[in-house]
């Protein structure tokens, strides 16, 4: 990207910490590392954060302490995060699900990624394993539960990506677009 054009970015947000919310599989690990190196920001993917502090994968978390507890631990790293300015968080997909986090959230910039459901599915088909809330399930309709439980908190974000099958760097580059159109 233009070096002017991320400067603007960058002087409109004075670095005001910028959160990646959406469903399972809507690439907010993938996009966030790049999104961060464009605007020079840190990068943080809270999940993997929360299994370095737990020393337990997620799913084992949910196993052993139960989706409350983990959820806890989630909000905790949310405050400390949120200290730190200049921040790319990727976010789990039920970060949305508190009311404590969009205190949080709100202190920063808010952007769904809002991927096509059909191709969010394809995705979880192979990843099925490391997501907890899908095990042993019937992905369709498992998914479309949590999707439509949270839909309506995913509309607050301040931002809304609409996502189907563009290359990380396109929804980077989405991503920029809006922030630049949206925060002036």
């Amino acid at each position: 990207m233009e070096s002017n054009f991320i400067k603007s970015i960058t002087n409109i947000t004075k670095g005001r910490s910028i959160f990646l919310i959406g469903m399972m599989g809507s690439g907010k690990s993938t996009t966030g590392p790049k999104l961060a190196k464009e605007l020079k920001y840190k990068f943080v993917d809270l999940d993997c954060l929360i299994e370095n502090l737990a020393k337990k994968p997620i799913d084992q978390i949910f196993l052993e302490d139960g989706e409350d507890s983990f959820r806890q631990i989630e909000t905790n790293c949310l405050k400390e995060i949120i200290q730190i300015p200049s921040m790319v968080v990727s976010t789990g997909g039920g970060i949305i699900t508190r009311k404590e986090n969009w205190g949080i959230l709100r202190q920063g910039i808010v952007i769904w990624m809002d991927l096509n459901n059909e191709i969010a599915i394809k995705r979880l088909k192979t990843q099925r394993n490391s997501r907890p809330l899908l095990q042993g399930k019937n992905l369709e309709r498992v998914y479309y539960d949590i999707f439509n439980s949270r839909k309506d908190l995913y509309t607050q974000a301040d931002i809304t990506i609409s996502i189907n099958e563009e290359s990380t760097d396109q929804v980077t580059e989405k991503i920029l677009f809006e922030l630049k159109k949206n925060i002036i």
